[in-house]
């Protein structure tokens, strides 16, 4: 509205020609904000939709060398295809969706992603600091729920067993250690589905922000061609203060998957700034 406001401010004066350029002038700025409107609220219409086999998904993958593409929801009910408890209402959910050129195996990435220890000191793009900050303080797989049962990161063979794993964060936004399971639930030489879910509530001092079992993300890689791999992440949070930090959740996503390829944190500009 500021912009029309200061169109407007500009067309002061006399004369019919002036008046009507004016006119026009605001006619499109109003035209522009009502298709981006329109644009938000189909985009708020469409659910996540994980990809199949098939290669079908909601939001498409960016391609590689290109920035991922990112689609937000709130308040909607999560269709059965994209958590094991589907089919609840959640508050917000966040899609993160690209593809990379890694030539890889499927234990090879499992290896990575069971490398619990390497995220610490990892960077993500802070919103409220306006710039790149530390995300994880300390972490390390746990051979059960107990966060005192601390172990040495899982084996590739131990991610794709299909067993519930366990570790343990320590989040530089959040108070204390957070524990969280990680689970395979599919896999192949060209397809690995694995969901995270949060068991400790997550607090900031006295307050909670998310509920033990409150948040969750379900990741999706699949060999496309060759060396190419499809990525799709879906993190959601049932309820929650994290509910309104979307621009955290992006770049917390934004932080594991670089991570995973082996590209530096900051290396590229935030994808939510």
């Amino acid at each position: 509205m500021s912009r029309v406001l200061g169109r407007r401010s500009r067309c002061e004066g006399f004369g019919l020609n002036r008046h009507i350029r004016c006119f026009a002038g605001v006619q499109a700025v109003l035209a522009a904000a009502i298709l981006a409107l329109t644009s938000a609220a189909a985009n708020a219409a469409s659910a996540p939709s994980c990809p199949t086999p098939a290669g079908e998904q909601n939001p498409l993958s960016a391609t590689p060398g290109e920035p991922p593409v990112v689609r937000s929801w709130r308040d909607l009910s999560l269709p059965t295809s994209c958590l094991v408890s589907a089919g609840e209402r959640v508050a917000i959910a966040v899609a993160f969706a690209t593809r990379f050129d890694l030539d890889l195996t499927v234990e090879e990435i499992a290896r990575r992603l069971g490398a619990i220890s390497s995220t610490r000191g990892l960077l993500y793009w802070s919103v409220s600091d306006d710039s790149w900050q530390p995300l994880v303080a300390d972490a390390f797989a746990l051979g059960s729920p107990d966060p005192e049962t601390a172990r040495a990161d899982f084996t590739s063979e131990e991610v794709l067993s299909g067993e519930t794993l366990y570790f343990a964060q320590n989040d530089t936004r959040s108070w204390g250690v957070n524990v969280f399971s990680i689970e395979t639930l599919e896999s192949s030489p060209d397809r690995l589905v694995i969901e995270s879910r949060n068991l400790s509530r997550i607090r900031i001092g006295p307050i909670t922000i998310v509920g033990a079992d409150d948040a969750s993300t379900i990741l999706f890689i699949d060999r496309q061609k060759n060396a190419t791999w499809g990525y799709y992440s879906l993190a959601v949070v049932r309820k929650g203060r994290l509910a309104s930090r979307e621009r955290s959740l992006v770049n917390r996503q934004a932080a594991f998957y670089r991570l995973l390829i082996g590209q530096a944190a900051d290396e590229d500009p935030p994808v939510a700034p």
